[in-house]
Parts: C-alpha cells; sequence; structure tokens
C-alpha cells in the first residue's frame, strides 16, 4: 500500500509537472527593441566637412554607428528605428524651404542591413526632404534590401510563431485625421486580425522636456482605447517621460539615437527649456506575451539609458549604454515628465544601466482611470484631461 502510495504521488508530481511545462510552453513572447531619432547622412553643405556623418562613415565604415548595440539588436525579434532623412544617391528636388535638408547615399542602408535593424518608421518630417524623388528612392533602396517601412495608412505586420502585430507610423497631422486612423485601428484588430497593434507617432514640440495634455496625451490614450496596444513617439530630439494607460505603455519621446545631422552635440541644458539635453537617449525594449491561441497577454518594458555620443560636445555618431552614474540625470529628466515614480536604475554584469518597468497584464475589458471614462467615440476632441496636468519642473512633488 506504502509503495503504490508512493507511485500515486510520483504520478500526480508528473502531471504537475507536465501541466506546468504545457502552460508555459503556451505562451509565446515577442521582443521588440526601439530607439529614438536616426538620421544616416549630411546635409549638402557639409557632407565633405572632416567630423560629417558621410566623412565619418568613410574612415569608420558601416558597422561602427550601431556598433554598441548590435548584440542587443541581432537577440530581439524586431528592432525599429524612427528613420529620419533620405536615402538617395541624388540632390534632386532639394526642399530648400526647409531650414534643414539630410540626405545619405543609399549606399548607407547597409549600415541598417549590418546591424540587425529590421523596420524604419518613415512617418517624420525629414522624409521628404528631397522631394518625391527621394522619398521613393528611401522606399524602394529599404525594400531591396529587405527592410520594411511604415507611413500613415501603409502600415506593416510582423508575423511569428503565429502571432501577427500590426506596426503604424503616424506623422504629426494624424491628430487632424483621428477618425480615419481610428477606423484603420479597428480595421486591424477585426479584418487583419492581427493580435496586437503598436503605433509609433512623430509629435511634441522639439527640445521641450515636457509632452503636452492636448493633443499628444489626450491622442494617444485615445489610441489605446480603440485598440493600440503600445504607443512609441518621436520628433522633440530630447527624452521625456512615460505613462500607461488601460495597462498599455506611452513613451513620449526617445530623443535621438544614431543622428547624423548634428555633429555638435548640446551636453548643457537647452534655453529654451532648462530640464533637458541633446546628449540623454533611450533605448525602450519591449516583450509582449501571447496565449497559445494568440490572445494578447501583456507587456513589460525595460529602458536603457544611453548618451548620443562619447566625444560631447561633439558628435561621434556612436551612441552607447550609459553607465549607472551616468544614467542618474536622464532619469531624472524622465521623471520630470512622468506621473508616478519611475523604477530605480540597476545594472548589469557589465555596469551598464536599466530601468525595468512591472509587468502591465492585458484586461479583458478596457480598465480605464475614472478621469477617461467619459471618453467620447468622436476621439482626441472628447478625451477630457488627465486629472492632473503633466508634472513641470515647478509642479513636480507638489
Amino acid at each position: 500500500m506504502i509503495r503504490n502510495c508512493h507511485r500515486l504521488t510520483a504520478l500526480l508530481l508528473c502531471c504537475v509537472l507536465l501541466v506546468s511545462a504545457g502552460c508555459a510552453a503556451a505562451e509565446k513572447t515577442i521582443t521588440i527593441t526601439f530607439t529614438g531619432d536616426c538620421t544616416l547622412g549630411s546635409e549638402e553643405s557639409t557632407r565633405k566637412d572632416p567630423n560629417s556623418f558621410d566623412s565619418i562613415a568613410a574612415k569608420e565604415g558601416y558597422d561602427y554607428f550601431f556598433a554598441n548595440f548590435r548584440d542587443m539588436f541581432e537577440k530581439d525579434d524586431l528592432t525599429v528605428i524612427n528613420f529620419e532623412g533620405v536615402l538617395s544617391d541624388s540632390k534632386a528636388q532639394e526642399t530648400q524651404t526647409k531650414r534643414y535638408r539630410f540626405r545619405g547615399p543609399s549606399e548607407f542602408v547597409k549600415i541598417l542591413t549590418g546591424s540587425s535593424i529590421e523596420l524604419a518608421d518613415l512617418a517624420n518630417n525629414h522624409t521628404g526632404d528631397y522631394g518625391k524623388q527621394g522619398e521613393a528612392s528611401t522606399k524602394e533602396t529599404l525594400e531591396q534590401n529587405g527592410i520594411p517601412w511604415m507611413k500613415d495608412t501603409n502600415y506593416y505586420i510582423y508575423e511569428k510563431d503565429g502571432i501577427r502585430i500590426a506596426f503604424l507610423g503616424l506623422h504629426k497631422e494624424f491628430k487632424g485625421n483621428f477618425e480615419k486612423y481610428k477606423q484603420v485601428i479597428i480595421a486591424l484588430k477585426q479584418k487583419e486580425q492581427v493580435n496586437a497593434i503598436v503605433a509609433c507617432w512623430h509629435q511634441g514640440s522639439e527640445y521641450r522636456g515636457s509632452h503636452e495634455v492636448r493633443p499628444t496625451e489626450s491622442t494617444a490614450k485615445a489610441m489605446i482605447k480603440y485598440g493600440v496596444d503600445l504607443v512609441i513617439m518621436h520628433h522633440p530630439h530630447v527624452v521625456q517621460g512615460v505613462d500607461i494607460s488601460n495597462n498599455r505603455c506611452i513613451f513620449y519621446s526617445l530623443g535621438n539615437f544614431v543622428f547624423g545631422g548634428n555633429d555638435d552635440i548640446r551636453e548643457e541644458k537647452f534655453l529654451i527649456d532648462k530640464t533637458v539635453t541633446s546628449l540623454y537617449s533611450m533605448l525602450v525594449q519591449v516583450k509582449m506575451t501571447f496565449s497559445n491561441d494568440g490572445t494578447y497577454l501583456g507587456q513589460q518594458a525595460t529602458i536603457y539609458p544611453t548618451y548620443t555620443s562619447s566625444a560631447a560636445p561633439k558628435n561621434n555618431y556612436q551612441p552607447y549604454r550609459a553607465n549607472a552614474e551616468e544614467a542618474v540625470p536622464i532619469r531624472d529628466a524622465m521623471q520630470i515628465d512622468t506621473k508616478f515614480d519611475l523604477p530605480e536604475i540597476t545594472t548589469d554584469e557589465n555596469g551598464l544601466s536599466r530601468m525595468e518597468l512591472p509587468y502591465l497584464p492585458a484586461f479583458e475589458e478596457a480598465m480605464l482611470p475614472e478621469s477617461e471614462e467619459e471618453e467620447q467615440a468622436s476621439g482626441p476632441q472628447g478625451v477630457p484631461e488627465a486629472a492632473g496636468a503633466a508634472p513641470t519642473r515647478d509642479t513636480k512633488g507638489n
């Protein structure tokens, strides 16, 4: 009898282990890395300068620029950059009315292919720096080298292990056409049968340390209400804060990353906003989890504080991960624009910093803060302000 009891106990234990193993195997994780603004090229007037992006590319080679992050990019499932500029061998149709116009030769696409970068967001204010020919050349060059792109209603769907994640690239004008894009978001879930949606939005005020409640925050939260599961923003060229709505993350600005548009880096704080500098940046990596049948389960984001150059005030176009001490001012800059306490800085075995946000499980039904419950179906125009406006250096902690 005792022997039979032992056999029964062993059998039950095996069943528990098999069930546990089955549950673990039933979850699927997709790891996505997002960088800040990337410009792979120069202005025509500075192209031949010894410290221009083009000159450094000729001197150091194409693997130089993303060298400090290639291992990370190779290990994730998808690396997404905000690509600000043009890949074209012609300077025709240069938009002379714009103050800054950035272009790299089409061969610079090898910088991306050699660094395990798999998706380019073209929804920004520099894709058209060289008119229709420049934009067409950029798209064609990316496509010919196996790098998909996204812009406006031209979304991209990433597929792995039966999971489909849609990526939307939205420009600033998106907020004025919210109804059209709301229908795109709904159709992605209903017709394309995607399991999750990521929106990359080019929005915000340049060199401002805090995002606007209207239209930035209200529209981002409206996107989430209608089906977006993660919002990543660019354009301010400096880091801003993070928000959480319905257990989905909103990153208001990642800052610059490999930014060839300027050969100088602002180490000091900007006169327009004493809280920010373009030396600070962050890389965000998000793990999205799904059940075996494709149901979205949740997300966990890790922030990697970075510096845009190791040679500041000169830009050497080679960002690197900050150590614990260097990460402190980056965390402080983010905290000014974040309503909750950010995670403490931790380090890996190499002493490089990170901030790990908690895992955010999905809900079967939308669970919005009381301040959002009265959102109207019309979109951001009907979204009331959050209970408290985005904190500033004057109001934070009061």
